[in-house]
């Protein structure tokens, strides 16, 4: 791969990933920490040619295991501060969204994003996070829940 084919593959797909990466942990610096070491590993590691989405799927795969990796050695103790792209254009709804994503557990925040904001199907997000596919979709149906029951509004005790 020359600069100007991984060029154009930057191009084309750290703005979902990067996106991706801020909105499971809510933190822009490790975002970008983890977007960097995302391309650098591709670069390094990198498969022989393969088609463009299972290139994206094979870069969102090794940022989800840096996360992981990340979570697992505690670097990041404080997930998370706040978001710092807005989900809404409404405030109040941006900051119910970010409550609720910050009460969800990092494996929800992953599924949730990868199906709903991304759009993947189950056999993909389960191809990125090392699911078995027939284990998305319950997962997801929890979280979904989980995420709904989160959102729904609070009644007032008079």
């Amino acid at each position: 791969m020359d600069e100007q084919q991984f060029q154009a593959l930057y191009e084309a797909t750290a703005r979902p990933i990067h996106a991706y990466l801020l909105g499971v942990t809510g933190r822009r610096d490790v975002a970008d920490d983890v977007l960097q070491e995302t391309y650098f590993r591709f670069f390094l590691h990198r498969p022989a040619e393969m088609p463009a989405i299972e290139t994206r799927r094979y870069l969102f795969r090794i940022a989800t295991n840096l996360l992981r990796d990340r979570w697992r050695t505690r670097k990041d103790e404080q997930w998370p501060v706040g978001f710092d792209e807005g989900f809404s254009h409404d405030v109040n709804t941006q900051l119910d969204v970010r409550q609720a994503m910050r009460a969800l557990n990092p494996r929800e925040r992953e599924l949730l994003w990868l199906a709903y904001v991304e759009g993947m199907s189950h056999a993909e997000i389960g191809s990125i996070t090392g699911l078995k596919v027939p284990s998305v979709r319950p997962l997801l149906f929890k979280a979904r829940k989980k995420a709904a029951g989160l959102l729904r509004p609070t009644k007032e005790i008079s």
